[in-house]
Formats: structure tokens, C-alpha cells, sequence
């Protein structure tokens, strides 16, 4: 039996694994090591793929590694229906002693850190223009409407920090940008 101290120990610990994406993750689900620019998770339902860039922009954030990202998906619905509010999503997995703070109208989340995620759609790549971002999680970037437009919008604002990176998560559907 196990006094009160060593199951408050235990209580603890397995709160904490519970928070540790590594500890829980796949290893196809975690980023890839060294340097690199973009990191492309094509795979198809099932593969935990919101989950996975979930838990890189949360590392980001939470590791103070990039302080303005962006969040880019199809639509505005989908970014905030599938990766802020979705059963996967950033507030989902985000642990109780680091929630961000929420502001659907900014579109955007903010860390007790500072961090900022700003939710963007395809739909509108212009919103793109000007904005400054260290790392960007791309959604769904197969069914993006202006796939083209949107995604060099989004390269010439990724200039912040040493090495802006980028995760896009997505299945498969061969569009120009993916089989380049």
C-alpha cells in the first residue's frame, strides 16, 4: 500500500507524461532532426495529423522557439473548427498550467508566454501581405482554394527568428506544390 506522499508523487507524474506529446507520440509523429525549412506530413485519416502539428505550434510556444506563428488552413472555419477548437485542436491539448488565452474575433491565441498564433484562410492570401511569422503550421494544404497565392504570401512573412519553419499537415492529392 502507498501512503498519501508517494500517491501524490505518482498523481503528478502521470499528469505530466500525460502532457508530453514525446513521451506519447509515434516517432513519424515528431519533428524531424537538424535543420530544415518545411517539414510535409502527407498521410491519410487516422494518422494523427492535426494532433501532431497541434503539439509542434504548442512546443513552439510553450519552448519560446517562435513568437508570432501562423495558423493557415482552407477556410476560417476550418482553422478554427478543426485546429484551435477541434477534438485535436490547440485548445484541446494545451495543459491547464499553460493555456492560451482565446480571442476568436483577433483570430489569434496568445501563451502566458507571449507567444501569438494568428489563424489565417486560404481563402484570403492577401491577409498574408505584411504579417511577420518565425514558423507556420499549414493545414489541409491539398484542398486550399489559393494554394498558390496563399502559400507565397505566406513565404515572404516567414522572416522572423534564425530558422522559420513551417509543418504542413495534410493528405494526399497531387497538387503542383506537393509533387515539386
Amino acid at each position: 500500500m502507498h501512503d498519501a506522499a508517494e500517491q501524490t508523487m505518482f498523481a503528478r507524474l502521470a499528469s505530466a507524461l500525460s502532457d508530453d506529446w514525446s513521451a506519447q507520440a509515434r516517432p513519424n509523429q515528431l519533428p524531424p532532426p537538424g535543420d530544415w525549412a518545411t517539414w510535409l506530413i502527407l498521410a491519410g485519416r487516422g494518422f494523427g495529423k492535426t494532433r501532431t502539428g497541434a503539439e509542434w505550434v504548442r512546443g513552439l510556444a510553450e519552448g519560446g522557439l517562435a513568437h508570432r506563428i501562423a495558423l493557415v488552413g482552407p477556410t476560417a472555419a476550418d482553422v478554427r473548427d478543426v485546429m484551435v477548437e477541434g477534438e485535436s485542436g490547440l485548445l484541446s491539448i494545451a495543459p491547464s498550467w499553460n493555456y492560451p488565452t482565446y480571442e476568436p474575433s483577433k483570430r489569434r491565441l496568445t501563451w502566458p508566454n507571449g507567444a501569438i498564433a494568428t489563424m489565417y484562410s486560404s481563402e484570403e492570401p492577401d491577409r498574408l501581405r505584411g504579417p511577420q511569422h518565425g514558423a507556420a503550421w499549414c493545414d489541409e494544404l491539398a484542398a486550399w482554394r489559393n494554394v498558390e497565392d496563399t502559400w507565397s504570401m505566406l513565404q515572404f512573412g516567414l522572416r522572423l527568428g534564425k530558422t522559420p519553419r513551417t509543418t504542413i499537415t495534410t493528405t494526399p492529392k497531387p497538387i503542383k506544390l506537393i509533387l515539386q
